[in-house]
């Protein structure tokens, strides 16, 4: 029973790579074999094909992260300079109404359109109703 299991210990050795072996495959690896992908065909790289899925996955998943956070920074970008030139305007427009406002500018106004109003020499007065009743 001791050389069955002395056998199959041995084939499970066998089934992996040892360290010196391994980094032997990838030192053979040329540039242009690199570029081929032939290195993907070999043992070291085909037992991983899994984990390296994996890895490409996290890569595109964290390229399109990047790509949609810089769109937002992009758009907050843009709507800050939005509000700021809109806070611009309403502080011109209120500045404008403000101006227009002013006495002297509706007396000019009303003499341009040529309604016959005057300025009130006397202060108004104010007049008291007695109870008909």
């Amino acid at each position: 029973m001791k050389w069955w299991f002395k056998s199959k210990q041995k084939t499970r050795e066998n089934e992996f790579l040892s360290g010196k072996e391994e980094f032997n495959e990838l030192k053979g690896i040329s540039f242009k074999e690199f570029l081929h992908g032939r290195f993907l065909a070999g043992k070291g790289f085909g037992q991983h094909w899994g984990f390296m899925t994996f890895i490409v996955f996290l890569a595109v998943l964290y390229i399109g992260n990047r790509y949609q956070m810089e769109h937002l920074l992009d758009r907050q970008a843009d709507l800050m300079y939005e509000l700021k030139e809109l806070k611009y305007e309403a502080i011109t427009t209120s500045s404008e109404l403000m101006n227009m406002s002013k006495q002297s500018e509706v007396m000019e106004r009303v003499h341009e359109a040529g309604i016959e109003l005057e300025v009130l020499k006397t202060p108004p007065r104010i007049l008291k109703v007695k109870n008909i009743e």
